[in-house]
């Protein structure tokens, strides 16, 4: 008699894989709001506030695709999606970082906005998109604005105006990244995760994100890209044919850009928008 194999399509695998951890490999702590996803495609989500992230939204990756497993503070973890499946917890090594004290004293520092602080706009950019069944389908999706900055800066707080919405439980990443050669965003400048929280009964408006315990220096880039990346958020339905948003003015512009991704490694997009989004950057003087 002939034996029978059942081959389940490897998409299926991560739809039976247990759920992962990602943790501290120094202090074994739990990394929460890790972000995960396939390198160089729209495939990817971020880990919950226990560092635990569902495989089921890997499903889209071929067995080859590299995925990558990251966070600010961390060595990103790369493995191939076929060897994901065997890893139960997946430690990420803390990165020495050493924060320089600096005095910004008003005689030598000039402070200054960068960036868009007008609410208003004939257009805007919605977390949410029409083809999302779900709010767990946004996770890892990133926008922001690249903005022009004095070499040596440092930046004292970020705002973004968060308009009209449906959601609650609402958590976001903000990110401060050098551009590369093809003018997208690149490595990080941050030493320490940025994470802010928007209260559910807090009304639509800027939300004021405090940078100067994070000693946030451009170094010596002229320009960089100020992002806000979706970590948590459940949609409240108001309407059965309401479906989600959660909306950030914007201006056509020729002269600003807006860059947005759909997850974590996914490739950058750029269009000729300014998003309401700015900074408060200390510059030194002369």
């Amino acid at each position: 008699m002939l034996a029978s194999f059942l081959f389940l399509p490897f998409s299926s695998l991560f739809l039976q894989a247990p759920t992962p951890s990602i943790t501290n490999a120094t202090t074994h702590a739990a990394v929460p709001y890790a972000s995960v996803g396939v390198q160089g495609k729209p495939i990817g989500t971020v880990a919950d506030a226990q560092g635990h992230f569902d495989p089921q939204h890997l499903a889209a990756a071929a067995p080859t695709d590299t995925i990558v497993i990251s966070c600010v503070g961390y060595r990103p973890y790369k493995v191939v999606a076929a060897e994901l499946l065997r890893h139960a917890s997946i430690e990420l090594t803390p990165q020495a970082q050493t924060l320089a004290e600096v005095q910004v004293r008003a005689n030598s520092w000039k402070r200054h906005r960068v960036g868009r602080d007008g609410t208003w706009g004939f257009t805007y950019y919605n977390f949410h998109l029409a083809t999302d069944k779900s709010p767990a389908s946004i996770p890892g999706r990133e926008v922001g604005t690249i903005l022009h900055v004095k070499p040596g800066s440092y930046l004292e707080d970020a705002h973004v105006y968060l308009g009209r919405r449906n959601y609650k439980n609402l958590r976001f990443r903000l990110n401060v990244r050098a551009l590369d050669a093809n003018d997208h965003p690149a490595a990080s400048l941050l030493t320490q995760d940025v994470q802010f929280a928007v209260p559910d009964d807090a009304p639509g408006g800027w939300q004021h994100i405090d940078l100067k315990p994070y000693q946030v220096c451009v170094g010596d880039n002229q320009r960089v890209a100020v992002t806000i990346e979706w970590l948590a958020g459940s949609e409240i339905k108001e309407d059965a044919t309401e479906w989600g948003r959660l909306l950030i003015p914007a201006a056509l512009s020729a002269t600003h850009r807006m860059v947005f991704r759909e997850k974590s490694e996914d490739q950058w997009q750029v269009q000729p928008i300014n998003l309401s989004l700015y900074v408060t950057v200390a510059s030194p003087r002369g």
